[in-house]
C-alpha cells in the first residue's frame, strides 16, 4: 500500500525526533508519541475547519446563527501543546549539536 504524503512526512517526524531522545528512556519515548498524536489530531482538526469553515451554522430551536467552529478552539489548543513540546526537542536538538560538537574538538594531547 503507498503512502500518502502526509503519512511520509510523518513516519520522517517519527524518525527525526527518535534519533533526538534516548529509546531506552520511557519519558522521552512518550514524548514522542504524544508529540505524534496531538500532529495527527492537530491535522483532522485542519479537514474539519477545511470542510465546515471557520463559522458553522447552528440551529437551536427556533433560532438560527453562525457561531465558531468549535474545531478552531480546539486547534489553537492541540498547537499550544506542540509547541510546549516542541521546546523539549529544541533543547534535546541543543545537546545534541553540542555533543557533535565537543566529539569534533582536536585535543592536542593526542598529538604528543
Amino acid at each position: 500500500m503507498a503512502k500518502t504524503k502526509k503519512q511520509q512526512k510523518m513516519k520522517e517526524l517519527e524518525a527525526e525526533l527518535r534519533s533526538l531522545i534516548d529509546e531506552n528512556n520511557a519519558i522521552e519515548v512518550e514524548k514522542v508519541d504524544r508529540y505524534l498524536n496531538l500532529l495527527g489530531i492537530f491535522y483532522e482538526l485542519d479537514k474539519s475547519i477545511k470542510k465546515e469553515g471557520v463559522m458553522v451554522l447552528t440551529k437551536n430551536a427556533s433560532q438560527t446563527f453562525l457561531k465558531e467552529n468549535p474545531a478552531v478552539t480546539s486547534k489553537t489548543k492541540v498547537n499550544a501543546s506542540l509547541i510546549k513540546l516542541d521546546s523539549f526537542f529544541d533543547k534535546k536538538r541543543e545537546e545534541l549539536v553540542a555533543k557533535q560538537a565537543k566529539s569534533n574538538e582536536i585535543d592536542e594531547d593526542d598529538f604528543v
